[in-house]
């Protein structure tokens, strides 16, 4: 939070804006000096609070870009997805029930979204009026209707776990996904399995334990080190070339890519219908340990999802315009300058 202080220096007082700005788990000074406190005007100051905001948005760059490896991502690529993780945050102190609203359109994109992909033909607003007004759309398989609702009980699962990516995780998320739609959800397949319209055999059910063991140890072992974006695209990937569940291996995985993603303080990716052969075919050159078309179009996808977010709020701030924030900072300045003309005599 951006604080106001006041220095006096040689009889007179200046304003300083300054805030210790969190970024991962360490806490970087930001300062800029405003001016006189009786000569800075109000516009003046306005002016200020908005190049605070450049400082403060080339500091988090500054220190994200350099914190994390990539070998997937191109450097302007990271900064546009840190970029928009930045302006995420601020929309959420800015616009707290757009923002809110905006959270819950992404999730009914994602729900209807990823079940689609699997074959799901409830539409966007079918899904929108079961999820957020519990109206089962006419004409559609009760499974299917599951299949939706199932992702609220993840989502509410989700909310209160405190882990991290595990065998365990992957298990329960695959038991909660798939409830009334599978026996024994959230246990490893038992038989070979092939991919719908790929040409791609996962490996045999033997051998999914074993494999299952060693991505979650690449992932521990990369979890710190890879920007989070790559570090949830190659898990996802990873995940579905092994393929461990006789069904629901899609859902399970898009679901582990975005909790990776929010964790790491970032909105979520959806994929829809339409998506699905651009998607399958970028996710195939991966077994050959070829990730750059996944990474590639994930990335794209998903920078131009959210864009509306980071324009919003980059306007609001370049305008100035009145925010919670903005109105305590301008309350707070107002403060100070009338305690400056009431110490002054002024």
């Amino acid at each position: 939070m951006i604080k106001l202080e006041i220095k006096n220096i040689k009889g007179n007082n200046y304003l300083y804006l300054k805030e210790g700005l969190k970024v991962n788990a360490k806490s970087i000074p930001v300062l800029l000096y405003g001016g006189r406190i009786d000569k800075l005007a109000l516009n003046e100051f306005l002016g200020k609070c908005t190049q605070f905001d450049t400082i403060r948005l080339t500091k988090f760059l500054d220190y994200r870009v350099a914190h994390f490896q990539a070998g997937f991502l191109d450097k302007e690529k990271i900064i546009a997805l840190e970029k928009l993780r930045y302006y995420y945050t601020d929309f959420e102190d800015l616009y707290p029930d757009e923002s809110t609203r905006y959270v819950q359109s992404v999730f009914v994109r994602y729900v209807q979204g990823t079940t689609a992909i699997e074959g799901n033909t409830i539409s966007p607003q079918e899904a929108r009026e079961l999820l957020e007004h519990d109206i089962s759309p006419a004409g559609k398989k009760v499974s299917e209707v599951y299949e939706i609702l199932n992702f609220v009980r993840l989502r509410d699962f989700l909310k209160t776990y405190t882990g991290d990516v595990s065998e365990k995780l992957g298990k329960t998320m695959h038991a909660i996904l798939m409830e009334n739609l599978m026996r024994a959800p959230g246990e490893y397949r038992q038989i070979q399995v092939a991919i719908e319209k790929v040409e791609y055999d996962p490996p045999p059910a033997i051998l999914v334990p074993d494999q299952m063991k060693e991505l979650v140890s690449w992932y521990r072992a990369n979890a710190k080190r890879l920007h989070p974006f790559e570090l949830a695209i190659l898990l996802h990937a990873r995940f579905e070339l092994i393929h461990p569940f006789s069904d629901g291996n899609g859902r399970v995985g898009r679901a582990l890519m975005n909790f990776i993603l929010e964790r790491a303080g970032y909105p979520t990716i959806y994929l829809g219908l339409s998506q699905r052969k651009d998607y399958l075919d970028a996710i195939m050159p991966a077994d050959d340990g070829d990730f750059i078309p996944i990474v590639t179009m994930l990335s794209s996808t998903y920078l131009d999802q959210h864009k509306e977010v980071v324009r919003q709020v980059m306007e609001a701030t370049a305008a100035a315009r009145k925010s919670a924030k903005i109105e305590r900072l301008l309350k707070e300045f107002t403060r100070l300058k009338k305690d400056y003309a009431k110490n002054s005599g002024t």
